[in-house]
């Protein structure tokens, strides 16, 4: 790969909304995005609120706001970007209860095109319940910068969240056979080609999550960041998607299959474009 002379320009983009998604059933309707925002290409800063949601009583919040912001470093060597979305109050079918969400992005561009530096420092869930049960996520601490006292730890970087998802999706996978249960069938064949033998080439998608389990009992049966609930749905915790330009964290996904169908979201995203792009050599 052959690097560029001149300094480049750094098209910013950042996005976060603390609830969205749509339902189909019992009527076709968008859940309108709560304090959806977005950061201008420039960079900048940007936030919203919003208060007191309730869509039908499907869907509710208390309140819940968003922040981006972007800009080039003091010292010039990098184009910095932090997404923060926050959900309190958050209410789905009595099911899926929470006091407040947080997901957080922080993304570092070198200027010389080095591997972008991750950081999901400040995601968090705070009495997160699932069927009046405490869920208790348990969080990675790879993903958090968690590192002895003393020590510091360097933001992570694609080769480190490849990693991480493929040992996810190898102990996922290893525990659906295990379990011999059908109605694991769909998670099989949305996770197992991330811990193939297949390699990736650098920057190719890599999908893990933030959530390594979550404390039982609660309703249903939990693998992972993955809770199943007869007659409710699928609800995913911490995903992540990260390739060489972006990093998407979706902290809750409820996929609702029960007398009511669709999915609901709270969910940041973080990336950019360097111009002109690194060219091969």
């Amino acid at each position: 790969m052959q690097r560029q002379d001149k300094k480049p320009t750094f098209y910013f983009q950042a996005d976060a909304s603390s609830l969205g998604g749509f339902l189909q059933q019992p009527f076709q309707r968008l859940v309108p995005p709560q304090a959806s925002v977005s950061l201008p290409s420039a960079g900048g800063f940007a936030t919203a609120r919003t208060e007191g949601f309730n869509l039908e009583q499907i869907v509710s919040c208390t309140s819940s706001h968003t922040r981006v912001s972007g800009r080039e470093t003091t010292d010039g060597r990098a184009f910095s970007t932090l997404v923060t979305a926050v959900i309190e109050g958050l209410n789905i079918l009595e099911i899926v209860t929470a006091e407040r969400v947080v997901a957080q992005i922080s993304v570092e561009c070198p200027a010389d095109y080095g591997p972008r530096r991750i950081s999901l420092a400040g995601s968090h869930f705070e009495g997160l319940r699932v069927g009046g049960h405490n869920a208790s996520p348990t969080l990675n601490p790879s993903f958090l910068n968690a590192q002895p006292a003393g020590t510091v730890r360097s933001p992570m970087t694609w080769t480190d969240f490849r990693g991480i998802g493929e040992k996810q999706s190898r102990t996922l996978i290893g525990a659906i056979k295990k379990t011999r249960n059908a109605a694991w069938d769909w998670a099989q064949e949305r996770y197992e080609w991330m811990g193939s033998s297949q390699k990736r080439k650098d920057g190719e998608l890599v999908q893990c999550s933030l959530v390594d389990s979550v404390a039982s009992p609660i309703p249903g049966s939990s693998l992972g960041h993955l809770i199943e609930i007869p007659e409710f749905g699928r609800i995913i915790l911490g995903e992540l998607l990260v390739s060489s330009d972006s990093v998407q964290l979706f902290m809750i996904r409820a996929e609702l299959g029960c007398n009511v169908h669709g999915v609901i979201t709270v969910q940041a995203g973080s990336g950019g474009t360097m111009m002109p792009p690194l060219l091969n050599s």
